[in-house]
């Protein structure tokens, strides 16, 4: 019998992985929900599992060498920074994520997000439950159809908030080079340099993976080259915006405002941490991918991948499919 074994579900608390258990007894695999905090406890539970789920464990070669008869390892979510992608394919390792299952839930938080900071919602909100009935309290309100939004990265979900953002009237620039300009022009979207980017959105989201060359990609330096009173969102990853940077830009007025749903050092548990010093600023817990229909697509799609992967055939999901030849 195969074996395909979750990591760490007990960081996915609210899931009862039904979807995993069903799915994947009906191909007469055996499916094992550990809750691993240790090395140790991964090896002891998954050095015979032909595929292993993983949600924020940490996998690199040394780990990967223990488990000798893992064929695959399944990402629960989009990003994969946790596992070492050049470590699995020099083992042989199919490295998996799950590409599109919250696509519709993060492109609707961010739109969600610039909403809030264009039109002041929670900053008004705060200021009126303490009594300051002031329609004119923090910075100036701008209509959406005279404002730039540029995407940095033109991923699934950078696509997708930019057809949100268009029904506004919104125009939209973004940056990408791994991306054809067939697909700019699919969207309407135009197809700009990241430093032109920089300084001619009134509003910069990022949508781009935690990578050596993107970490701190927003950070003095280039919030510098942005326009003066600009809006910074994140809903990728957290090191992606230093955020001592940040929360100078967000004191000096050079960054009016942003949104973060996603922090470096997350979570957050220091109340005297500096971002809580700045009031135009919205922060929500990593939360952005969250819906009911998103963790069933979640769990849904990782039994499917599993089943794909022990049937002997090969998912269009495959991170480093390049690199393997495939």
């Amino acid at each position: 019998m195969k074996k395909f074994v979750m990591l760490d579900s007990h960081t996915l608390p609210d899931a009862d992985f039904h979807q995993e258990k069903e799915l994947l007894a009906e191909h007469n695999i055996e499916c094992v929900l550990a809750k691993c905090k240790t090395e140790e406890e991964v090896i002891a539970c998954a050095q015979d599992a032909d595929c292993i789920g993983d949600n924020y464990f940490r996998i690199d070669g040394a780990l990967l060498d223990k488990l000798p008869n893992c064929k695959a390892i399944i990402r629960y979510g989009i990003g994969y920074d946790v596992v070492d992608v050049d470590a699995c394919t020099q083992r042989g390792v199919w490295l998996c994520n799950l590409p599109e299952y919250c696509v519709t839930d993060v492109a609707t938080h961010t739109m969600a997000m610039m909403l809030d900071l264009v039109r002041k919602t929670t900053l008004f909100d705060r200021h009126t439950r303490a009594g300051d009935w002031d329609v004119g309290y923090g910075y100036e309100v701008h209509r959406l159809e005279a404002l730039t939004l540029g995407l940095v990265g033109f991923g699934n979900i950078a696509r997708l908030f930019s057809k949100y953002a268009k029904v506004f009237g919104t125009r939209v620039v973004a940056s990408d080079p791994f991306v054809a300009q067939e697909i700019f022009q699919e969207y309407g979207v135009e197809k700009i340099s990241q430093e032109e980017l920089f300084a001619k959105a009134d509003i910069v989201s990022v949508h781009v993976p935690i990578i050596p060359s993107t970490h701190h990609l927003i950070c003095r330096e280039t919030i510098a080259g942005m326009k003066d009173g600009v809006m910074i969102l994140n809903t990728s990853r957290g090191p992606i915006v230093d955020i001592k940077a940040l929360v100078e830009g967000l004191h000096s007025g050079k960054v009016c405002a942003a949104g973060l749903d996603v922090v470096e050092g997350e979570p957050i548990s220091d109340p005297h941490h500096p971002l809580w010093d700045c009031e135009n600023l919205v922060v929500t817990p990593h939360t952005a991918y969250n819906s009911v229909e998103a963790s069933d697509a979640q769990h849904t799609q990782v039994a499917e991948t599993a089943v794909a992967i022990l049937s002997g055939q090969t998912p269009r999901n495959i991170v480093n499919r390049k690199q393997l030849g495939l």
